[in-house]
């Protein structure tokens, strides 16, 4: 291959996409689980004392930054580079159809 021509692994672009979909899907059950399974009712740390009230109200205010700014963020980001990923992969795909049909015309 010389210096002026390129490679490029569309089985790699391929297998990027798999991997981030599933890091997507991942944090789809695992924000679930977040939101489903961390609930502190009141009472459950306990009850007639004054930091009680101030521990759930913690838990929750602490819960909701992890859900809607960590997650929220992370998760965007990831489907951001899935989706670029999928599109640069079929912009190379298009560009190797579009060489080949260069180099044979007339499809013989």
């Amino acid at each position: 291959m010389s210096k002026d021509e390129y490679f490029v692994d569309l089985e790699a672009l391929d297998t990027v996409g798999r991997k981030l979909n599933g890091v997507l899907r991942a944090m789809t059950e695992t924000k679930g689980k977040s939101a489903h399974s961390t609930y502190l009712p009141e009472g459950a740390l306990g009850k007639d004392f004054g930091e009680e009230n101030e521990l759930r109200q913690a838990h929750n205010t602490m819960k909701s930054f992890i859900e809607d700014e960590i997650l929220k963020h992370l998760e965007d980001l990831v489907d951001d580079l899935a989706q670029k990923t999928s599109k640069t992969r079929g912009a190379y795909e298009d560009r190797e159809y579009d060489a080949g049909n260069a180099l044979n015309p007339g499809g013989n």
